[in-house]
């Protein structure tokens, strides 16, 4: 008997409840444990031991409650959204307890016009719970009024379970990747994760011949005086308010990146309106040569940019590596005396 089953011996279950208790849990070990299946093996099996017609995964999100996984009569509804207030999903997020409206007709806790929408005139919502939190919840739905059993409020809240965890897990592992992919001093994205974009964008664009984004590449000027006369201490605080700058001034789709030291670059994507590297190199050049306050007074560093195209048979370190002299010719340039 797996774990799971074990911790299940001693607790009210009928023999068919923990015989599909562990039929979940093979079928997760079979497919693997990421919470998109896990998620779809708990709503698919929720409809078959409970006899529910239809059965959903709503996550909590920005005050909505999203259809993020669907079975039987409810399978085609993913990404529908229903406020949180009004609605019984929305108060079991908020109280994390188990909630059964045994006629949705009668039952003021519930978005009536919802529920006629899934044809849902009873239901049991189950929390998504993980230490404190809840996450979401597991609903099953019938079209008949008082269609559950007890036996099937406590099955429900088992398999549950499986869903807390596997989100549980889930956010862990995002948390991780995210540790992985951004710079912990500027929060922009770091060299691994640019070269990783640009690569993908690269790839999906192989075999065409076009210019599929534009590499900007930026060094700050006067910076290392600044490091030397008043310590890192300040050269950090130099690079978060740059970091913070380069964020707020590129589009909502390009992606800026502390490439190291005091280098960054922005990935420029491809849209309906055609990158302009020029004029970002302008606003860039602008924005970050103003004033910085820091802790020991106000500084200010300059900026030196170079871009490339980027092309469908390109390497992301040669796009790179193209962006970068261009900025040291940028660079000279800006140094040259002038006449």
């Amino acid at each position: 008997m797996n774990s799971f089953a074990i911790l299940c011996v001693g607790v009210d279950l009928s023999v068919a409840a923990l015989q599909t208790i562990i039929k979940v849990q093979q079928a997760i070990n079979d497919a693997g444990d990421t919470a998109d299946a896990v998620m779809k093996i708990v709503a698919e099996q929720a409809c078959e031991a409970t006899g529910a017609p239809g059965a959903v995964i709503e996550l909590a999100e920005f005050g909505e409650m999203v259809y993020t996984t669907t079975a039987g009569s409810l399978s085609g509804t993913e990404g529908l959204r229903l406020a949180m207030s009004g609605s019984m999903s929305g108060e079991c997020v908020r109280t994390g307890k188990i909630l059964i409206s045994t006629d949705t007709e009668t039952d003021p806790r519930v978005d009536l016009e919802a529920c006629r929408r899934v044809h849902a005139r009873s239901m049991i919502v189950v929390p998504l719970v993980d230490g404190n939190r809840t996450q979401g919840v597991l609903k099953v739905i019938c079209g008949e009024p008082d269609a559950f059993s007890d036996d099937d409020v406590l099955l429900l809240e088992h398999l549950a379970q499986f869903i807390a965890k596997a989100l549980a897990r889930a956010n862990v592992m995002d948390a991780k990747a995210h540790a992985a992919s951004v710079d912990p001093l500027t929060g922009l994205a770091n060299r691994a994760a640019f070269l990783a974009a640009l690569e993908t964008m690269i790839s999906s664009a192989a075999g065409t011949g076009n210019p599929v984004a534009v590499v900007v590449y930026i060094d700050l000027d006067g910076f290392k005086p600044i490091n030397d006369v008043y310590g890192h201490a300040i050269g950090d605080e130099v690079l978060q308010a740059i970091g913070h700058r380069i964020a707020h001034t590129c589009r909502s789709d390009d992606l800026g990146a502390r490439i190291g030291g005091d280098e960054f670059a922005v990935l420029l994507a491809s849209s309906t309106v055609p990158p302009d590297p020029f004029g970002l190199r302008d606003r860039l050049v602008t924005v970050l040569q103003k004033d910085i306050h820091t802790s020991a007074g106000v500084v200010s560093v300059g900026a030196s940019c170079g871009a490339a195209v980027v092309g469908g048979a390109d390497l992301a370190e040669a796009v790179l590596a193209r962006a970068d002299a261009a900025m040291y010719a940028d660079k000279r340039t800006r140094s040259e005396p002038r006449r």
